[in-house]
């Protein structure tokens, strides 16, 4: 009997394991929010590159060295999927500690994609890895291990994302402040790793840029890029009454005020991303303490490979000229044909100069270009408001006027576009605009020449 129940787990992992490849790859490909931008991160780790220092990067690095450990071997997309498909597995190894074979439902909620795209939730990235911290954090206090351990998990989700991190680190030792020894030994525990994190920053010398860009510049990034959708906003407001219901209820409880704090990931951009991040906390702790009685679990695996699969086809009909594109370090990308031609005469056309060449487009698009070219990561990468610490604007203009002579890549598209969610520095894509002069104009892209 043990022997059959220890085979039925490993298919259970197994086909989790392929199923989370399956849909990061191909089935909910469009829906990968920051996926590029955080495969940038690790990827400019493993040729080198010191964060803070040889590229822009507003949270601590936690999660771009975590997720830079197998592309050490291999620099492909693939690899960085391989690497979620892991995590998330890993993930619900420890939900179904948590619920049972109410697991199956958290499955089931994280594959839509329609009306809330809770399926943003799998992609890799720091916010996932938050998630994760929270969840070993809730499954840590209802087990009630040991405090130096839930101190660690703290100092992990502070050097995930400061902001977020920094305020569950503070409900726990305002929670327990009564106990000084366990707040004592979480504030061990929760220094041990912040310490060593900091102890490399100082060596690799990137330590005042992180503060710069982590702390100092979080001003700039607040104030610049506010931006309600307002039915996410809606979703964010009522899932925010139910946790005030439920501390009011069970004021004892820690783990509501862990997921209530979670929610500061949503701000300062209430969009389907965030608010589906700060969701699935959320789900998984009414499914914690729910009586939910059904046999849905029964039919789980079926009804979630049918989701993706149908969705799979809808976004196929939807983009007619959806294709499956192999690039370098980006296999299986789904790009329109469209798309593709633009990104071949761009390509073909850049190779024509005698210049160095600034890729100066939104985010994803430049960690596109440049991984799939092999080239390094720079500070021009993510050009988006907030993205330079303290004043930042001012700061990457500043850089721009010490290049002497060169190629810039703009993306016009982005710089006219009146979307209150577009990040893209307007500012700085102006200076270049009345410094150079434009040579060529390619689909949304047009390219300057500084001299």
């Amino acid at each position: 009997m043990k022997q059959k129940i220890k085979i039925q787990s490993v298919f259970k992992y197994l086909f989790l394991f392929c199923y989370f490849f399956y849909c990061l790859v191909l089935a909910y490909n469009l829906i990968r929010g920051d996926s590029y931008v955080n495969f940038g991160f690790s990827y400019a780790i493993t040729r080198g590159e010191v964060p803070y220092v040889d590229f822009n990067l507003v949270i601590p690095p936690l999660a771009p060295w975590l997720y830079s450990v197998f592309l050490f071997f291999n620099s492909s997309i693939l690899v960085f999927y391989l690497e979620q498909a892991l995590l998330l597995t890993l993930f619900f190894a420890v939900l179904f500690r948590l619920l049972g074979n109410k697991t199956w439902i958290s499955l089931i909620l994280l594959s839509i994609p329609f009306p809330i795209a809770m399926v943003s939730v799998m992609f890799p990235g720091y916010n996932f890895l938050l998630l994760f911290f929270l969840l070993l954090l809730i499954y840590c206090e209802r087990t009630n291990k040991n405090d130096y351990l839930i101190g660690i998990l703290l100092g992990c989700s502070f050097l995930t994302k400061q902001t977020v991190g920094g305020l569950l680190a503070l409900a726990s030792i305002y929670y327990l402040f009564v106990n000084y020894k366990k707040v004592l030994k979480r504030i061990v525990g929760f220094l041990l790793p912040v310490s060593l994190c900091f102890i490399i920053l100082l060596l690799q010398g990137s330590f005042s840029s992180f503060l710069d860009l982590c702390f100092f510049g979080l001003f700039d990034f607040g104030h610049s890029n506010l931006h309600v959708d307002w039915f996410y906003f809606i979703c964010f407001i009522l899932a925010i009454l139910v946790l005030i219901i439920r501390i009011i209820k069970k004021p004892k409880d820690i783990c509501n005020y862990y997921v209530l704090l979670f929610a500061s990931c949503v701000y300062p951009i209430i969009d389907y991303y965030h608010v589906s991040l700060f969701l699935a906390g959320f789900f998984i702790l009414l499914l914690l303490d729910g009586s939910i009685q059904i046999e849905i679990y029964k039919h789980c695996i079926f009804f979630v490979l049918a989701l993706s699969v149908i969705w799979f086809v809808i976004q196929n009909i939807y983009f007619d000229d959806l294709k499956i594109i192999h690039y370098p370090n980006f296999q299986f990308s789904l790009i329109s044909e469209r798309y593709n031609k633009v990104v071949q005469k761009l390509d073909q056309y850049l190779e024509t100069l005698d210049d160095d060449v600034i890729y100066f487009l939104r985010g994803s698009e430049n960690y596109f270009y440049k991984i799939k070219s092999n080239l390094d990561i720079t500070y021009f990468d993510l050009p988006n408001y907030g993205n330079y610490g303290y004043n930042g604007t001012a700061k990457i203009i500043s850089r721009l006027k010490k290049i002497e002579h060169g190629y810039v890549v703009i993306d016009t598209d982005a710089y006219e576009s009146k979307d209150s969610a577009q990040q893209y520095v307007k500012e700085a894509v102006e200076y270049i605009m009345k410094r150079g002069e434009k040579v060529k104009t390619i689909g949304v892209y047009e390219v300057y020449h500084f001299e």
